[in-house]
C-alpha cells in the first residue's frame, strides 16, 4: 500500500514539474493553435529600445544600408552627436524589398534586391545601443502592379496600370496587395525590428490621378477607409509582435481638416499608429504661406505651425487602440536644401520649433544621405545654445 501511494506522489511530482515546465517555454497565446510567426523567430539577443518618443534619426536608404562603410560612417556620426536612431528602408520608393527577403511573392516579381542582410543590421545596431526604424514605403509601388496588372490602379483610358507621380500604384483596395505587404511587415518583425514606418501610405496625389480606376472599390468606399482598413489589419495580424507602428504624412495634413482626396485624415490614422512623422519641410509649402514670399526662408514659423495645428487635433482623439503613451507626434526636418541653402541655422531652427511644443525626437531626412550640415549642427550649433 505504501509503495502504491508512493508511486502516485512520484506520478504528480512528475505532471506537477512537466506543467511547470510547459508553462515556462510556452508562451500565453502559444496554447492556442496558430502560433504567430513574431513569435517564433525572434532572435536570442537583447533588443535595444529607447524612451518613447525621443528617437532622433537619420534617414539611409536600402543601398546605403548595405554598404558597410557608409554604416560606419553613421553609427560614428550617432556615437558623436545626441543622435540615437536609424531610419532604414526596407521597401523602398520603386518597391523593391531591400533586405534578404523569404517572401515568396517578392521573389516571385524580383522585387528581391538583398542590399543587406538585416540580422546583421539588427544585431548591429543593438551592440552600439541604436534604435532601428524600418521605412516602408506602401502605396508607390512599380514593381507589383507591373508584375501583377490585375492588382493596379487602373488607367480608365487604357485599363492598363496607371502611371502617375513617376510610379505605378497597386489599388489602395486589393486586399491581395494588403496580404503581401503585412507578410513583409510580419517577416521584418519577426527579425528584431522594433518599429515599422509607413511611408506613401496614401493614393497617388499628382500626375494622371483624373484617370485612377480602383476596380476593388466594388463598394464606393472612401480612399480614408482604405488607408485605415489597411492600418486596422496591420494592427491586428501583429498583436503578437514587439513592435511599433508609425507613418509619415504630408506637412498639410496636420493643417486642413480634408484628406485632400489621398485618403491621410489625421484623426482616422492615428488610434491605429504608436507614433506620426508629418514632414513639415519649409521648401514644401506654396508661396505665401504664413504670408511668407518664400516660405523655405522661415523654417521654424514654418515647422511650429503645422506642428501646432497637428497636435491639437490628435490630443482631441481618443481611442482604445492608442498605445500607451497615445500616438505621439515627430516630426521630419528638411536636411536638404531647394531655393534656399540650408546650414546649421536652419537645421537648428526647425529642431528648436519641435522642442518649444515639447516635442524631443525628430528625423533627418536627407534623399542622398549626407548629414555633414547636421553633424555640424548638432556638434557646434547645440553648444552655442
Amino acid at each position: 500500500m505504501k509503495r502504491e501511494r508512493k508511486r502516485i506522489i512520484a506520478a504528480v511530482w512528475v505532471i506537477a514539474t512537466l506543467s511547470s515546465f510547459l508553462f515556462l517555454i510556452i508562451p500565453e497565446r502559444g496554447l492556442e493553435a496558430e502560433i504567430d510567426p513574431c513569435y517564433l523567430k525572434h532572435k536570442p539577443y537583447m533588443y535595444w529600445d529607447i524612451e518613447p518618443g525621443t528617437q532622433k534619426a537619420v534617414y539611409l536608404t536600402g543601398c546605403s544600408t548595405g554598404i558597410k562603410s557608409k554604416r560606419e560612417e553613421i553609427y560614428k556620426l550617432i556615437s558623436e552627436t545626441e543622435l540615437n536612431s536609424i531610419v532604414f528602408d526596407v521597401k523602398d520608393d520603386w518597391g523593391y524589398v531591400d533586405y534578404d527577403t523569404e517572401v515568396e511573392l517578392a521573389k516571385e516579381i524580383g522585387a528581391d534586391k538583398n542590399y543587406y542582410d538585416l540580422d546583421l543590421l539588427v544585431e548591429e545596431m543593438n551592440t552600439r545601443k541604436i534604435y532601428g526604424i524600418a521605412r516602408f514605403v506602401v502605396f508607390k509601388d512599380s514593381i507589383l502592379p507591373v508584375s501583377r496588372p490585375e492588382f493596379a490602379i487602373a488607367d480608365s483610358r487604357t485599363g492598363a496600370p496607371l502611371y502617375s507621380e513617376g510610379s505605378y500604384w497597386p489599388d489602395i483596395y486589393c486586399e491581395e496587395v494588403l496580404d503581401y505587404y503585412i507578410e513583409l511587415v510580419k517577416e521584418v518583425a519577426s527579425r528584431g525590428v522594433r518599429e515599422i514606418q509607413f511611408d506613401y501610405i496614401r493614393a497617388p496625389a499628382r500626375g494622371n490621378i483624373a484617370y485612377a480606376e480602383y476596380t476593388y472599390n466594388n463598394d464606393d468606399k472612401t480612399k480614408v477607409w482604405a488607408i485605415t482598413n489597411f492600418l486596422k489589419r496591420v494592427r491586428e495580424e501583429t498583436k503578437y509582435c514587439n513592435i511599433k507602428i508609425s507613418a509619415d504624412v504630408f506637412g498639410w495634413v496636420f493643417i486642413v481638416n480634408n484628406d485632400q482626396d489621398i485618403g491621410q485624415m489625421l484623426e482616422e490614422m492615428v488610434p491605429y499608429l504608436d507614433y506620426i512623422y508629418p514632414m513639415p519641410y519649409p521648401s514644401h509649402y506654396s508661396p505665401y504661406f504664413l504670408g511668407y514670399e518664400l516660405p523655405e526662408q522661415h523654417p521654424y514659423e514654418v515647422v511650429s505651425h503645422t506642428l501646432k495645428k497637428g497636435t491639437a487635433r490628435i490630443n482631441n482623439t481618443g481611442s482604445e487602440m492608442k498605445s500607451d503613451n497615445g500616438c505621439m507626434v515627430i516630426p521630419w526636418i528638411q536636411a536638404f536644401s531647394l531655393k534656399v541653402k540650408y546650414g546649421e541655422a536652419e537645421i537648428l531652427s526647425q529642431i528648436k520649433a519641435a522642442e518649444d511644443l515639447n516635442i524631443k525626437g525628430y528625423l533627418c531626412w536627407n534623399a542622398a544621405n549626407i548629414y555633414k550640415v547636421v553633424e555640424n549642427a548638432l556638434k557646434t550649433g547645440r553648444s552655442i545654445e
